[in-house]
């Protein structure tokens, strides 16, 4: 992990500070959205105060939209005033950033907390207890770390595929994430974090958990292409919402 304060190991240029804003928000941002999401509901739930809430004519859609958006705003600003100062601090640094970078990056990495924000607050909906949404969300969350744990049922889904075994590692919010910013900022296309495939690139410094996709088809598959890896991110965003807004719409709050 690259942190804040981190020292590349290749020479940086403009790029610097995406690179460092990429890494920050995939492994400690993203916490700090789980965190605030989580216990939304459940806290009101084990409280009492939403069985209060719902007794008053307030849709339960109307209930569970306000939670993600007042925690939404909060998390929306502060990141834009990080990321702002961070990106003028890189400039003045490192050199001008391309204007299309500049917003994409930032764009993508507030959605990409908005996605995990969404998802615990998802959870929180459906989940009984605080310590059941964590679990839940910090297990999806560490995924990525733990890939080797599920390869090999991943290789018996996909076969002998490549393509499609990256695309399903891709389906994952971090490595989603890594493969739309990678996408944004101009290194080579790949969902493993922009200084290590940079340092792959510029270096002689082995990376051999880094899959550059140039390196392995000549035809890059689509399905392996930036844009859907944004859409991945959209749908993470989305679907985990709707489904559980459905079913609290019906469930029984005692």
């Amino acid at each position: 992990m690259m942190g804040i304060g981190a020292s590349p190991t290749y020479d940086p240029g403009s790029e610097h500070g995406f690179v460092i804003i990429q890494s920050n928000i995939a492994y400690f941002g993203s916490l700090i959205a789980i965190f605030a999401g989580y216990a939304s509901v459940t806290s009101d739930q084990a409280s009492g105060r939403i069985r209060l809430l719902l007794k008053l004519p307030y849709a339960r859609w109307r209930y569970v939209f306000e939670k993600y958006l007042g925690e939404g705003l909060a998390l929306g600003t502060f990141t834009a005033l990080a990321i702002l100062g961070g990106l003028t601090v890189s400039a003045t640094i490192y050199g001008q950033p391309s204007v299309l970078a500049a917003v994409t990056v930032p764009l993508l990495s507030i959605g990409y907390l908005f996605v995990w924000l969404s998802f615990a607050v998802a959870t929180s909906v459906v989940a009984k207890t605080g310590r059941q949404a964590i679990t839940v969300v910090i297990s999806v969350y560490l995924l990525p770390m733990a890939w080797t744990l599920v390869t090999p049922a991943v290789s018996w889904i996909v076969g002998d595929d490549p393509a499609l075994f990256l695309f399903v590692e891709r389906l994952l919010p971090m490595n989603a994430y890594f493969a739309a910013t990678n996408w944004a900022i101009g290194v080579p296309n790949s969902h493993g974090p922009a200084r290590d495939v940079l340092t792959k690139v510029l270096t002689d410094i082995p990376r051999p958990t880094t899959i550059i996709v140039s390196e392995l088809f000549e035809l890059v598959p689509w399905f392996l292409s930036g844009w859907v890896s944004v859409l991945v991110l959209v749908m993470w965003g989305l679907v985990p919402m709707l489904l559980a807004c459905r079913r609290f719409a019906t469930a029984d709050i005692a």
